[in-house]
């Protein structure tokens, strides 16, 4: 298993010069396609820690996800089977199990928190294509994603437009990747948080 990557993200919100998350994590390459591993922490009076791992295949769809929050004594575990996700979840004495059809070829895992985890199907994006792609987002709701046309593009930096639908939630966010899918920025103007790299 060789790493490839290793970085780490910050979250700021609104204009805040101090950072409210960061995430550190790491990419390897398997047999089947690729590993990340997230170390996520979340700042303030109501913060936590969370690691995930996410196995994707070589077109960074995922295959597998499980997150851990020792504090809130939540583990998480998800994965994809035949056109299926099985979601499987521990919250105190609670287990909760669902099956979720997927009803979109490309899809994504959002979940609460994690900084890593979201970013990392904009890898697999087609970069030929500038027209609007739909991706499922996994547990609820789904995503538009459009890759704007820039005449700055030389300077290897690819810019996205996205639509999130959460039920009656609406999130409008501009992104920049490199020219291989790395996420560079991330801004979600309805919660006015900005996700870049440390730098």
């Amino acid at each position: 298993m060789d790493t490839i990557e290793k970085d780490v993200y910050v979250a700021y919100h609104g204009n805040s010069a101090a950072y409210i998350a960061m995430d550190e994590y790491d990419i390897s390459r398997i047999s089947t396609g690729f590993l990340i591993k997230s170390n996520n922490t979340v700042f303030g009076s109501n913060g936590f820690h969370q690691k995930a791992v996410l196995q994707t295949d070589f077109h960074w769809q995922m295959q597998e996800l499980k997150v851990d929050v020792e504090s809130l004594n939540i583990e998480m575990l998800a994965s994809i089977n035949h056109g299926k996700l099985y979601l499987q979840q521990k919250q105190a004495n609670e287990n909760f199990e669902k099956i979720i059809d997927l009803q979109h070829e490309k899809h994504f895992f959002l979940y609460s928190g994690a900084l890593v985890i979201p970013m990392i199907w904009m890898r697999g994006f087609d970069f030929d294509n500038y027209e609007k792609v739909t991706y499922q987002m996994l547990p609820m709701g789904y995503a538009e994603v459009k890759q704007l046309c820039d005449p700055d593009s030389g300077q290897g930096i690819r810019h996205f437009s996205i639509m999130i639908y959460l039920q009656s939630f609406v999130d409008i966010i501009k992104a920049q990747t490199d020219m291989f899918g790395k996420l560079l920025y991330y801004y979600s103007e309805t919660n006015q948080i900005t996700i870049k790299i440390q730098s």
